[in-house]
């Protein structure tokens, strides 16, 4: 846990976090004086006919005859209001294991009267709300369970979830947000699962702001959970706070939080956002080395890129050598001379700028004025003189040309150098 600490103190000290107080969301009211009549009924019991046919099912139940107990079970009729609600309950039980769309007809039978004995009404809601859920009828899902919260006036997180989470099967996603908060306020324990429903609903309604401080509070919550980090560094990015994206992935990253190839591409990329050149070819470097990212044109690029935005000359041109072997790059040839022309490495540089021309590069005439400048600066005013007229053929080139041309060959004049 030590780490843990270590991250969430650091996020305070860069007024990321802060746990809000949690909005006085009105969970279902119960009404607590029907609550205690129905409990104070009187108990019925079942008529002597009804009775024996229910022994009989519940017999073949426990022999594992179940569509023999269910066959004793419909052809049981009763004049009687509540042995017909009994029977219906146990048929929808029975029917739970094995037909779905029976079991809801039998228990909404069952629980329409409300004349079971309490415990029993009880469970048949509940019953016939998971059962409405599995078959997706979220709306009439959401009804029974908030009968549930009414009829007992319990106040259970997991139904308030639930509640929450068909809401977001239907795409009713403003919907979403007071049950999920009366989930995570009746809760016995912390869990991750109300917030991360806050957390896609929210998104879902680009609701950015309270998007990420639902996210913030799940990561001081929820330290261990690496996806978390992930989540919060990537939606501040969508508020374009992109300091704050950096500093949540840098210190996910520095405690082996971010263990996928998008993550760590992620915080390269913000790196560079923030105008971190180097840090981002670093951290795109090591992890090309180790195999997590891909050593294709793409990664190799971006490397030689950034390095060369942070004058790692010397770098850049590594990496520019090796996309332009991969993928027989002629521009890739271009940027490496480039390089090796910023650090004064000339005849590398040369080397790769023939390279380059010979792949037909793109826009030759500049390539060739890069190679009057490495062969000038050997003193090399021949060769020099011979690329520029190259150039010259571009009409673009023109006035580079002329400024380059007296000036080469005065040099060449003075060395007794002959063009």
């Amino acid at each position: 846990m030590k780490h843990f600490k270590k991250l969430t103190s650091a996020l305070v000290v860069l007024t990321v976090m802060g746990t809000a107080a949690l909005p006085a969301y009105s969970a279902v009211q119960p009404d607590l004086a029907k609550i205690e009549e129905r409990k104070a009924r009187k108990t019925q019991i079942v008529g002597e006919r009804t009775g024996r046919q229910l022994v009989k099912a519940f017999e073949l139940y426990n022999e594992e005859k179940l569509d023999e107990a269910i066959a004793v079970l419909l052809d049981t009729k009763s004049s009687s209001e509540f042995d017909s609600a009994t029977v219906n309950r146990f048929l929808g039980n029975l029917y739970a294991a094995k037909d779905e769309k029976k079991a809801i007809h039998h228990l909404t039978l069952a629980v329409k009267p409300d004349i079971l004995v309490f415990n029993d009404q009880a469970a048949s809601l509940r019953l016939l709300a998971d059962l409405l859920m599995q078959d997706k009828q979220f709306q009439k899902a959401i009804d029974t369970y908030e009968n549930w919260l009414r009829f007992t006036g319990e106040q259970v997180s997991d139904v308030y979830m639930r509640i929450a989470n068909a809401y977001y099967l239907m795409e009713q996603h403003p919907k979403v947000l007071s049950p999920a908060d009366d989930a995570i306020r009746f809760a016995d324990k912390l869990a991750p699962g109300p917030y991360q429903l806050k957390m896609a609903a929210l998104y879902e309604t680009k609701r950015y702001k309270e998007l990420i401080t639902v996210v913030e509070t799940m990561v001081e919550l929820f330290p261990e959970n690496k996806q978390f980090w992930v989540y919060l560094g990537n939606f501040y990015t969508l508020t374009e706070e992109y300091d704050k994206s950096l500093s949540i992935l840098h210190l996910a990253y520095t405690q082996g939080y971010l263990e996928k190839a998008p993550e760590v591409k992620m915080l390269a990329q913000m790196y560079v956002n923030n105008n971190i050149p180097f840090s981002a070819a670093k951290v795109m470097e090591a992890n090309v080395k180790s195999g997590l990212i891909k050593r294709d044109k793409d990664s190799l690029s971006f490397i030689a890129t950034n390095y060369q935005n942070s004058r790692e000359f010397l770098k850049a041109a590594e990496y520019y050598g090796e996309v332009a072997k991969l993928a027989n790059d002629a521009e890739a040839y271009r940027r490496q001379g480039s390089a090796y022309l910023s650090v004064q490495r000339y005849n590398d540089a040369i080397k790769s700028f023939d390279k380059a021309l010979s792949m037909n590069v793109d826009k030759a005439s500049s390539v060739y004025m890069s190679l009057v400048d490495a062969y000038f600066y050997q003193n090399k005013y021949k060769e020099a003189y011979a690329a520029l007229m190259s150039a010259k053929k571009d009409p673009n080139m023109s006035r580079q040309v002329r400024s380059w041309e007296s000036y080469i060959k005065d040099k060449a004049k003075q060395k007794g150098i002959s063009l």
